[in-house]
């Protein structure tokens, strides 16, 4: 975890100032800084263990007022509109309370049996950072950057249960498809009854991470994963979010690794003008 936030408090210095930046951090809960409140630390906090719907998500940032128009580019320099700017800021602006949150970061202090894997709520974490951005920034390029220590084990898009006697999931289990969050995680289904005209809830799946990499890709923005862990972290359920968005995927042991600290500053490469090599939301035509 120190090399992480080495390298994050690092990665601050290659953005251009007037990039606009926020920051999500989550365990048992998931919490939105709020950088822009100076006075002391201050976050927001979601329960790990619930599915938010965006509008929810929205209506608790206080975000349902303003949005940018759809199609409308950001300004260098220019501030985030409206209640948004709490949440993110020019990097100019924001460097020294990101530094103070990430230098002040702790592991979660939620007890962990010694039976028990720690909880991480890496879905409700995502699909804060989407509704956030999505509500502000709509077709205006922006990145979600995931740092993932482990798998996710609590609340939606979870890949495997806390209990460490529950072994996660193999290649022999996804051939055999005996995988039990999987389909909760990913599958895209919702069967109607053709008699009875209705559905089965038995039969509804909720499509987490495919859902929230449409809605991401709708936007014009991009996710990133980068995973530091020798163990799995749950990347066949949540590739989509890369596959679907343009985004990169690094696995690497461990975030002290060479192999991780090198691509990551990669990201963040620029041009003879000092822009970021980064594009978003391309058109093509035949």
């Amino acid at each position: 975890m120190a090399a992480l936030k080495e390298s994050l408090i690092m990665s601050l210095s290659l953005l251009p100032e007037h990039a606009l930046v926020g920051l999500i951090t989550y365990g048992t809960m998931a919490q939105v800084h709020e950088i822009g409140y100076n006075e002391c630390p201050k976050s927001y906090v979601f329960r790990g263990s619930k599915e938010y719907a965006a509008k929810q998500v929205q209506e608790m940032l206080g975000l349902a007022q303003a949005a940018m128009r759809p199609g409308m580019p950001m300004q260098q320099g220019r501030m985030p509109i409206g209640p948004a700017a709490r949440f993110l800021l020019p990097v100019s602006q924001a460097e020294f309370q990101l530094t103070k949150a990430l230098e002040q970061l702790q592991k979660d202090p939620w007890p962990v049996a010694s039976d028990r894997r720690s909880l991480r709520c890496t879905g409700v974490a995502l699909s804060v950072a989407v509704g956030l951005l999505e509500t502000s920034f709509q077709n205006a390029g922006g990145r979600i950057m995931l740092f993932a220590g482990g798998a996710a084990t609590e609340g939606p898009g979870m890949v495997v249960g806390p209990e460490l006697r529950e072994p996660i999931r193999s290649h022999h289990d996804i051939d055999r498809d005996n995988i039990k969050y999987y389909k909760k995680a990913l599958k895209v289904e919702r069967i109607f009854s053709n008699a009875l005209h209705h559905c089965d809830p038995r039969l509804i799946y909720p499509q987490f991470y495919n859902t929230l990499a449409k809605r991401t890709a709708h936007n014009g923005h991009v996710v990133d994963i980068f995973a530091g862990c020798l163990d799995q972290v749950g990347l066949l359920e949540m590739k989509s979010l890369c596959n679907s968005t343009g985004g990169h995927m690094i696995l690497t042991d461990s975030f002290t690794s060479s192999m991780f600290k090198q691509s990551f500053v990669r990201v963040f490469e620029k041009d003879d003008d000092d822009n970021l090599l980064m594009g978003f939301n391309a058109g093509m035509e035949l």
